[in-house]
């Protein structure tokens, strides 16, 4: 199960990551491949990481992605990320922005992300939507994720 947590009031959102992973969800509409381009450690258990991705949406949208997040290792292999990042269009005329919570063990992850953008372009579907994602990671940094609209 996966908890959002909106802002600082009450609104959550539960759902469980194993109908996720068997629901009929088709193609995903975005995939980037991208590495992390920093870390440092924080405190007990937690690292600071920045990343940079580029990618496909909707099959022929070029961006990019930068953001940074926390990892938390929770023991057991798992971990614990929660940060944000911005999506931008390769020409920078469009952007969105997104905060995002995932859970790994190290080389897989899955997780939720919360879009919003002004955009009335491209980018414009981003606006106000929810998105789960998984995807893989080496232990060099390199990392590839497929996204699909919870819809």
């Amino acid at each position: 199960m996966l908890l959002l947590i909106g802002g600082t009031g009450a609104t959550s959102i539960l759902f469980s990551t194993a109908h996720a992973q068997t629901a009929p969800l088709g193609e995903p509409f975005f995939v980037e491949k991208g590495k992390s381009t920093a870390q440092k450690e924080i405190g007990p258990n937690r690292t600071q990481y920045t990343f940079v991705t580029n990618g496909t949406m909707n099959g022929n949208i070029e961006v990019t992605n930068t953001g940074e997040y926390v990892g938390v290792t929770k023991g057991n292999n798992l971990i614990f990320d929660q940060g944000q990042g911005v999506i931008k269009t390769m020409d920078g005329s469009e952007t969105a922005n997104y905060t995002f919570i995932e859970v790994g063990n190290g080389t897989a992850y899955q997780g939720a992300s919360a879009h919003s953008t002004n955009s009335t372009g491209k980018l414009s579907f981003l606006n106000n939507i929810l998105v789960i994602y998984k995807g893989e990671t080496e232990e060099s940094g390199n990392f590839v994720l497929e996204h699909w609209h919870w819809k």
